[in-house]
């Protein structure tokens, strides 16, 4: 185990885990940042290594701008969606990516129906 101390907290490395623990009022958060201009801010995913080695993205959980106000790069106006993979073989790697919920500002969308 490795822990480091931070002025409002501690971040430990554990085995295969990452802990970020706040020692003051307010929660501890990850922030992941980009570009203006640039759709995705960042993302989550969740995957395997295959017996070749290489890495498989299986799901994605991604923060972008709200993709209807994407030609304003100073719109902060955000989104963020669920990519699940459906895998075929023969498809590249992003077509497999299928986007099954998007939640937005003014409401939720998932594959095949409208919250």
């Amino acid at each position: 185990m490795q822990r480091i101390d931070l002025e409002y907290g501690y971040v430990v490395f554990e085995g295969n885990e990452i802990h970020i623990v706040s020692t003051v009022d307010d929660p501890p958060q990850v922030f992941l940042a980009s570009l203006p201009g640039s759709l995705s801010k960042g993302g989550l995913t969740f995957g395997q290594i295959r017996p070749d080695g290489k890495i498989e993205g299986m799901v994605l959980i991604q923060g972008k701008q709200d993709e209807r106000y994407r030609s304003d790069p100073n719109n902060l106006t955000g989104e963020l969606t669920v990519h699940i993979r459906h895998w075929q073989p023969g498809v590249s790697d992003d077509q497999q990516f299928v986007k099954v919920i998007e939640v937005r500002h003014d409401g939720i969308k998932a594959k095949g129906f409208n919250l």
